[in-house]
């Protein structure tokens, strides 16, 4: 709950609603309760709080409210913590975590359940909710195991640390049965899904987390963990040299059996572990360039992970993998474990990162009421939607002309727009849910010339070394991309990058990173059929069936959400027009 702040509705085993909180606070990386996504969620289904049967929380914190203190010291200090955050504006951030409830439960010799304020939780809505928690990595495994399609998995949960029961049978867990689990700290599971269930047989502490190795990393070199890793990866390319390599082996490295993560470096001794690893880290990397530094960070992160799936794979016999936690967002490893001999399909969720534990707490919250099938994910688009009506009551105070354009015309302004060199705001349907846009909160522009990264990162504030991604027609996608089959679900959501053919660099050159490769957006037809629409329209104008996708946000800004935001992106000039539902906004004519 600390980072990417999310809630998710699932009703009858099926996601129905996911938001992060980010978008709706408008604070990039927004951590604490995710008070305005629940009601989002909610609001989206037609239903209220009353409606809630069971309120199912990923297995770390919870909010301060509903819990009596068992000490008065405690209580007090609680009070002055929340009276501090409401003076700032920050009531979401009052939260409790588990850990320290069950230790204080445990001195107390107190049960969990009596402390909760079952009162003020009734009072709130939630009038015959049930509370249930869900263990943080199995919470991740559910996501990627349970929405891969996949029958049979290994499956990967890697990411900085999440709390775990000791035992994860069924994964969720009421508040007497929490009391009596003891919580551990992990940075890495390992599972093998059959049979609709997970058996882990892996697992690594947080002494050797390969989430916190790559987020000091990321710290050392100025950047803001866990929001700028991307950057991280996106300068490896540039980085050559092997000197760090050795020294990073003894902060990250593999298990002699390979079947977990180590560190010669840090251990308990260390005091505060995360410290011990960046003060570490801070001084292995000193006199070296950034771009070196991430390169040997990458290659270490790489070679102790897939030396760990290598050895999983044919210990277990799988061909697939189902991968979730925030480690995977590096598309990089994704790549290199899907080109892993004897791997068939990869499959990573696209919300990776914490945000995605509220899809997985959601659904495993209605086992028991129904059984959840295994299910190959459709789509993301699970969060706020506005109706024509909505949006021009916006366009008109905003004071901007515009004009009403459907069916054919509207795709075929949009490719002639895009083809002409224009950058292009799209908002439409539901927002994408996950750090990804996928066509409906979207920046479109042409793919031809490698200069249009200088103005767009100059217009979005973004680093010049990040590499910006295409959308592509799913049916052209094997053509352009090398062993493309092998993830082509994950490449619906942009969770893999893949070498592209050199046949088609020179004519891509706005897509494609230094080392030659690309994170594409497999776009289907039947998947979203109006950004389909306009990237086949812009193939018949160009020849071309790729255009570039950049998220529809600036640097250190959400991804926008609502009709304004959108506005006022077009106001900054971040885009030349802008097409929102069915409306064409332009200070100039197209």
């Amino acid at each position: 709950m600390e980072h990417d702040a999310s809630a998710a509705l699932a009703a009858d085993g099926r996601l129905v609603a996911a938001v992060s909180e980010e978008r709706l606070s408008r604070k990039k990386g927004q951590w604490g309760y995710p008070w305005r996504a629940a009601d989002a969620c909610l609001k989206m289904a037609g239903i209220s709080r009353a409606d809630v049967d069971v309120f199912c929380v990923a297995l770390n914190k919870f909010p301060a409210c509903y819990f009596r203190k068992p000490s008065w010291w405690r209580e007090a200090g609680e009070k002055w913590n929340r009276l501090r955050r409401q003076l700032a504006g920050r009531p979401e951030e009052i939260t409790v975590t588990m850990s320290d409830l069950i230790r204080e439960v445990r001195e107390g010799k107190m049960i969990l359940a009596d402390l909760f304020d079952w009162e003020r939780f009734r009072a709130d809505g939630f009038k015959r909710a049930e509370v249930r928690f869900v263990d943080h990595h199995y919470a991740h495994a559910h996501s990627a195991a349970c929405f891969s399609g996949f029958d049979r998995a290994l499956v990967l949960t890697v990411d900085c640390v999440g709390a775990c029961c000791a035992q994860d049978e069924t994964g969720t867990h009421t508040l007497e049965s929490v009391f009596l689990q003891n919580l551990m700290p992990l940075s890495h599971t390992t599972s093998v899904w059959s049979g609709r269930q997970l058996r882990r047989f892996c697992m690594t502490d947080i002494n050797g987390s390969p989430g916190s190795f790559y987020g000091s990393v990321t710290e050392a070199l100025g950047f803001i963990s866990p929001r700028h890793e991307g950057k991280v990866t996106g300068l490896a390319a540039w980085g050559k040299t092997t000197a760090l390599d050795e020294p990073f082996r003894r902060v990250l490295g593999l298990s002699r059996d390979k079947t977990h993560f180590v560190s010669e470096q840090i251990h308990e001794r260390c005091g505060n572990i995360s410290e011990a690893r960046k003060a570490v880290i801070r001084r292995t990397m000193q006199g070296q360039s950034r771009e070196e530094v991430s390169g040997s960070a990458q290659r270490i992160l790489e070679e102790a992970i897939l030396g760990h799936v290598a050895w999983a794979l044919k210990e277990t016999g799988m061909s697939k993998v189902a991968m979730a936690g925030g480690v995977f967002g590096n598309v990089k490893l994704n790549q290199h474990i899907m080109e892993l001999p004897g791997v068939e399909s990869i499959f990573v969720f696209p919300a990776m990162s914490d945000a995605g534990l509220a899809a997985a707490a959601a659904q495993l919250g209605t086992m028991g009421q129904c059984e959840v099938e295994t299910v190959k994910l459709a789509d993301v688009y699970l969060g706020p939607s506005f109706s024509n009506e909505e949006v021009e009551r916006v366009l008109a105070q905003a004071g901007f002309p515009y004009e009403k354009v459907t069916g054919a015309e509207r795709a075929q302004r949009a490719a002639r727009f895009i083809a002409d060199g224009g950058v292009l705001g799209l908002f439409q349907g539901r927002m994408e849910y996950g750090p990804r846009a996928l066509g409906n909160r979207t920046i479109l522009a042409s793919p031809c010339d490698a200069k249009i990264n200088d103005d767009l990162n100059r217009r979005l504030s973004r680093s010049e070394f990040m590499p910006f991604a295409p959308s592509v027609l799913a049916e052209a996608c094997p053509g352009i991309f090398e062993n493309f089959e092998r993830g082509a679900h994950a490449a619906e959501f942009m969770t893999v990058t893949y070498k592209v053919r050199r046949e088609w660099q020179s004519r891509i050159p706005a897509v494609v990173h230094v080392d030659g490769t690309a994170r594409p957006q497999a776009v289907h037809r039947e998947k979203n059929p109006r950004y389909y629409d306009i990237l086949k329209a812009y193939e018949k104008l160009t020849g071309l069936p790729v255009a570039v996708n950049t998220s529809f946000n600036v640097h250190e800004e959400p991804i926008v959400c609502r009709p304004e935001e959108a506005v006022q992106a077009l106001r900054e000039e971040r885009i030349d027009a802008l097409l929102i539902e069915d409306f064409w906004v332009s200070p100039k004519k197209a």
